[in-house]
């Protein structure tokens, strides 16, 4: 036998180790990428909260507005209105420090005009002025919106927009969201562990743990409305929250 070589059983044996290392390496490898994929079963749920509340605060614009020919004789008629309208108001049953006077503006509709005036002479002058109530008493306000016939009866213009012209008036808030959104968020976890849980039984899997989880956006909207509308929503005393939440769960076998 020369020198350096090897024998035919010593190779043998040799590339037997080699192609067990090899064989043993690609296992191992193997596992590693199967335990990969396995980490990365899951399943995305929304769970779903909802709750009905009633609106604790009432945001009131009540603003009347007065026109003539003479600032003197429109100034008169706004503070008459004035006087009727904060009548009104403490007959209603609000207190001063629920009530903000809104500023007065007057306005002469001749003082912009380029060539001859397209506005009759009796309505040159336009005085509005009002009042603003903010307060917790949602059912009385309900209750006297529906009763300001008694200051048109008695020559009041009111003006029924509120200072924010896309919104609702009164508009009824909820504001006590901070104190039911921990019930709100467990109740919603709670609707989608139950939907990852079936889903896991129909697919022959276990349930692991929270993969990632997104709280998601409160909505709240009127108790009979199905899409969220801003004004709706303010527009109603009573009101519905909702919750959607996304979870994901992993699957294990």
């Amino acid at each position: 036998m020369e020198r350096g070589s090897v024998s035919f059983p010593a190779a043998v044996i040799l590339g037997l180790l080699v192609g067990a290392g090899a064989a043993l390496g690609g296992y191992f490898v193997g596992q590693g990428f199967y335990q990969g994929r396995r980490a990365e079963r899951y399943v995305s749920v929304k769970g779903l909260a909802e709750r009905d509340v009633k609106a604790d605060l009432a945001v009131w614009t009540l603003s009347f507005s007065a026109t003539g020919a003479d600032i003197s004789a429109v100034s008169s008629t706004s503070e008459r209105d004035r006087d009727l309208v904060r009548t009104f108001i403490a007959k209603s049953g609000f207190t001063d420090h629920e009530i903000e006077p809104l500023p007065t503006r007057v306005n002469d509709q001749f003082a912009n005009l380029m060539g001859p005036p397209n506005v009759e002479a009796a309505r040159r002058y336009v005085i509005t002025a009002g009042f603003e109530i903010r307060t917790t008493k949602v059912d009385a306000v309900r209750e006297a919106s529906q009763l300001t016939g008694d200051l048109i009866r008695q020559g009041v213009v009111l003006d029924g927009r509120p200072i924010e012209s896309d919104a609702a008036n009164p508009a009824y808030l909820f504001t006590r969201l901070s104190d039911i959104r921990p019930a709100m968020l467990a109740q919603a976890t709670k609707s989608a562990r139950a939907l990852a849980q079936q889903f896991a039984a129909d697919s022959n899997s276990h349930l692991g743990a929270i993969r990632r989880a997104t709280e998601g956006v409160f909505q709240v909207m009127s108790r009979d409305g199905e899409v969220p509308n801003p004004t709706e929503e303010r527009a109603s005393i009573e009101k519905k929250l909702r919750l959607v939440s996304t979870i994901d769960y992993y699957l294990v076998e």
